[in-house]
């Protein structure tokens, strides 16, 4: 056994001690603020800015506005307002902000989880199905396991009717058939590891 593999087994015998214990354990903070936690804070970056620079790039100015006014009042026609000319685009700019809100949401979340360094234990008997073609359906246990082919097999374990697919690593911690504890975090619910209950 290789060095790193050592250290590997003492990390994770150090996570699970501290699992147990309803801690986030140091080397399992970066699952919290990983590369998907990333994509929001980007996708909140992008909708805040389009919601502040729409009115700005797109609108149309008091001066414009002004300029038109001018013109109508020479011809007789009739003057226009700035909120005329511009509400849709604050409609816009507000329509992205309420689309912001989810992402903000989900930031604020894991912001917490990785803060606090708190965990939940869930524990039940998994129940293994095995290779399926199909999710599995009709009654079913509180935990169980699956393996189905999506041009790959991927592995799920489903924990009070929501499913987590599991990397290569974790899916070889997941036994069927046993008691397991299914680690997740309390607010964003992100399953960081599996025990042995």
């Amino acid at each position: 056994m290789s060095g790193e593999q050592v250290r590997e087994e003492t990390v994770q015998a150090a996570a699970d001690q501290a699992n147990r214990e309803g801690r986030l354990h140091p080397s399992q903070r970066n699952m919290v603020l990983n590369g998907n936690f990333w994509t929001l804070v980007l996708v909140l970056l992008v909708l805040v800015a389009l919601a502040v620079l729409t009115p700005i790039w797109f609108g149309i100015s008091p001066a414009m506005i002004q300029a038109t006014n001018n013109i109508n009042a020479y011809f007789g026609k009739p003057l226009v307002s700035y909120w005329s000319k511009n509400a849709s685009l604050y409609v816009m700019s507000l329509v992205f902000l309420v689309l912001a809100v989810y992402p903000g949401r989900a930031i604020r979340r894991r912001l917490a989880d990785w803060r606090e360094g708190k965990v939940d234990v869930v524990a039940g008997l998994t129940h293994d199905f095995g290779h399926v073609q199909h999710r599995p359906s009709g009654v079913l246990p509180p935990m169980y396991l699956y393996e189905i082919t999506e041009r790959i097999a991927f592995t799920y374990l489903v924990v009070n009717g929501k499913s987590y697919r599991l990397d290569p690593d974790l899916k070889s911690r997941v036994l069927g058939g046993r008691t397991n504890g299914a680690i997740f975090t309390p607010r964003s619910k992100l399953l960081v590891n599996v025990v042995a209950a």
